[in-house]
């Protein structure tokens, strides 16, 4: 009888109690971002200044955990200079790492966000920004996404490039661009499309 009333508790399941801590611990951090609650360190963008918390920032990433750790000057001044974002792509970083972006803001600043987690060490937002360009890429941009999968290491999207490119035989449509992509390309990506080449030509 007693094991009868315990299966039939009137308490939430475990899958039910996460999923609502989870959406209250977001609520908690939305707040704590939007209303700057007790903000500890501040950060001066391109174009305008942001307020955060250290330890929010020190738990997402290396760097900036490294930054508050040891004696360097944005320990000592509380201060970060983040002299390669505007405000707005750095509102969406910030967004991301507190859970409150949205997707058209990811989708806009994806290119930023992603240099961004590469620098910053932030694994979670390189590996989103990274399937995020896997799924549009067209002939308008898929030398642009080849050379920043070749920048940022990013093996999935550089061979999703090298897939459109030459197995799906888009090559001809970027031939017009292919002359300045060469100029300007590194010596190993351009021996890696040489590659490509080889490994889907077939001779008569």
């Amino acid at each position: 009888m007693q094991a009868t009333e315990s299966s039939s508790s009137i308490w939430p399941n475990e899958a039910l109690v996460q999923k609502i801590a989870s959406k209250s611990t977001l609520g908690c951090l939305s707040r704590m971002l939007t209303e700057s609650i007790h903000t500890d360190v501040t950060i001066n963008t391109t174009d305008g200044v942001l307020k955060a918390h250290k330890a929010i920032l020190a738990a997402c990433s290396p760097v900036f955990e490294s930054m508050f750790v040891h004696d360097l000057k944005e320990k000592e001044s509380s201060t970060i200079n983040i002299n390669d974002m505007c405000l707005e792509s750095c509102s969406s970083l910030l967004g991301f790492i507190y859970g409150t972006i949205k997707q058209e803001q990811f989708w806009k600043h994806r290119l930023s966000l992603l240099a961004a987690a590469n620098k910053y060490g932030i694994g979670d937002i390189k590996d989103c920004c990274e399937e995020s360009l896997l799924e549009d890429i067209n002939s308008s941009n898929v030398l642009e996404r080849l050379h920043v999968a070749w920048l940022y290491q990013l093996e999935r999207l550089k061979k999703g490039c090298l897939s459109y490119l030459f197995v799906f035989g888009k090559i001809y449509d970027v031939r017009d661009e292919m002359h300045s992509f060469f100029h300007h390309a590194d010596r190993e990506l351009m021996l890696e499309m040489f590659q490509e080449v080889l490994s889907v030509w077939k001779p008569i």
